[in-house]
């Protein structure tokens, strides 16, 4: 009978020690106790990903390639108002606001939009020598 006891006891310890680990995976998660998501509404800007570092010598090159405008998060937040500041912080334009704006190709595309450089969150080198601004419509005018 105590073989019969320590060998549950042991089966029992061993299957606990297998599926314990597993719950790891779901503390790095955004919005888990470990990686809290910063603001409320993550998903209007899950197009943006990850963005590659743009310098300044990246957007002073750009002169006639074809630039493509992407609206981001542009729809309002529930509750919030429109605090839309992360979207500028969290982009990879947000020091580069000069080098942008003193740039014809990327300044012609926005103003036949009706947008500036104050409201381009990110800038993404594209193929076939393209460039995508993300950009934000501020309500500060």
């Amino acid at each position: 009978m105590l073989k019969l006891t320590a060998l549950a006891v042991l089966v029992g310890l061993a299957t606990a020690a297998t599926t314990l680990p597993s719950a790891a995976q779901f503390a790095a998660v955004p919005g888990g106790p470990n990686n809290p998501i910063t603001h409320e509404n993550s998903d209007c800007d899950d197009q943006l990903g990850f963005m590659p570092r743009v310098s300044r010598a990246d957007i002073e090159s750009i002169n006639g390639q074809p630039v493509y405008l992407v609206p981001v998060c542009e729809y309002g937040l529930i509750g919030r108002g429109n605090d839309y500041s992360w979207l500028f912080i969290d982009g990879n334009v947000d020091t580069l606001r000069l080098p942008l704006a003193r740039n014809r190709t990327l300044m012609a595309a926005l103003t036949a939009k009706g947008y500036d450089q104050h409201d381009v969150v990110s800038l993404f080198f594209g193929g076939g020598d393209s460039i995508y601004l993300y950009v934000h419509q501020r309500d500060m005018r």
